[in-house]
């Protein structure tokens, strides 16, 4: 019975979480298949979950939270991302990175984004010693729903006892959809 409470005030507690917007994104190439889901949680909050999978490097999963603000055709969003690797070429870890993401609005629909993060040797645990990731993509919108991006990415971790690892670097090809 005590089991039953405690589920229902987490579904309760889940279901009065408001959430004014969802994104899903895709992102694939030759070698790399990247999802992420991002949830508005507030006028300036979000979260992102992502997923990563490389033929040639393993898993990635990945949480973020970021602030966010607007100041016109620019969109600046800071925070942490916790991402845990599993690879299948180096030894796993995860690592607590600290940057954020950025967006120039070019036109109606036409926009440039970037992404950096960086996770020094203390907020990195198990096998791991330092991870940085950086992104840049164009993207174009189809409707208000439905967007496509082109961009390149870089991920990579660094190891002390270990060579350092290049889990992506190249460029790939997307779809966006909010609901």
């Amino acid at each position: 019975m005590a089991k039953f409470r405690v589920a229902s005030v987490l579904l309760l507690s889940a279901a009065a979480l408001q959430v004014n917007a969802s994104e899903f994104n895709l992102g694939l190439n030759n070698d790399v298949v990247s999802t992420e889901l991002e949830l508005q949680l507030s006028k300036d909050t979000n979260a992102v979950l992502g997923y990563i999978y490389a033929d040639e490097g393993g898993h990635i999963a990945q949480g973020a939270m970021h602030m966010t603000h607007d100041v016109g055709v620019h969109h600046f969003e800071v925070g942490a991302k916790l991402s845990q690797l599993w690879s299948d070429y180096s030894p796993n870890g995860s690592a607590i990175s600290v940057g954020g993401r950025y967006a120039l609005s070019m036109g109606p629909n036409i926009s440039l984004h970037a992404a950096a993060y960086y996770a020094p040797s203390v907020l990195s645990f198990g096998n791991v010693d330092g991870q940085y990731e950086l992104d840049s993509k164009v993207q174009y919108r189809v409707t208000p729903n439905m967007a496509f991006y082109v961009g390149y990415r870089k991920i990579a971790y660094e190891y002390d006892n270990a060579r350092d690892f290049t889990f992506e670097d190249g460029v790939y090809i997307g779809g966006k959809f909010r609901f």
